[in-house]
């Protein structure tokens, strides 16, 4: 007698066979629901309502800007260095060419004056 095994996924597969759904019909149902959401407050901006105006306005701005960066360039780097890797450590200090400096000799840095006690003060009040 043989056990029967249920039908399940094997290795690697899932329960509803080869289908596989990567989340793309909840991202067109959002697409969808937003465009609706914005057409009914671009009705709402023609019906009169000041208040909506602002909706209206900013999405084509934030969408035109966001297009005039990637035609710009910006965002990706294409063949530039992406800088220094995370992880290493702190960052050198600012002079790593010796105790001078990049720009010659180091100037002496003059200590700040010391505060007046408290009996300093009290002298200076009599």
């Amino acid at each position: 007698m043989t056990a029967h095994r249920a039908p399940g996924p094997g290795p690697g597969g899932n329960r509803r066979g080869d289908r596989d759904d990567t989340g793309g019909a909840w991202i067109v149902t959002a697409v969808v629901l937003g465009v609706l959401a914005y057409l009914g407050v671009v009705v709402m901006a023609v019906a009169g309502s000041t208040a909506v105006v602002p909706l209206v306005v900013l999405p084509p701005v934030l969408v035109a800007l966001i297009g005039a960066n990637s035609l710009l360039g910006g965002g990706r780097s294409h063949g530039r260095s992406p800088g220094r890797p995370a992880g290493r450590g702190p960052a050198p200090p600012a002079s790593t060419t010796g105790p001078d400096g990049p720009d010659g000799p180091s100037s002496p840095v003059a200590s700040p004056r010391p505060r007046p006690s408290a009996d300093d003060r009290a002298g200076e009040q009599r």
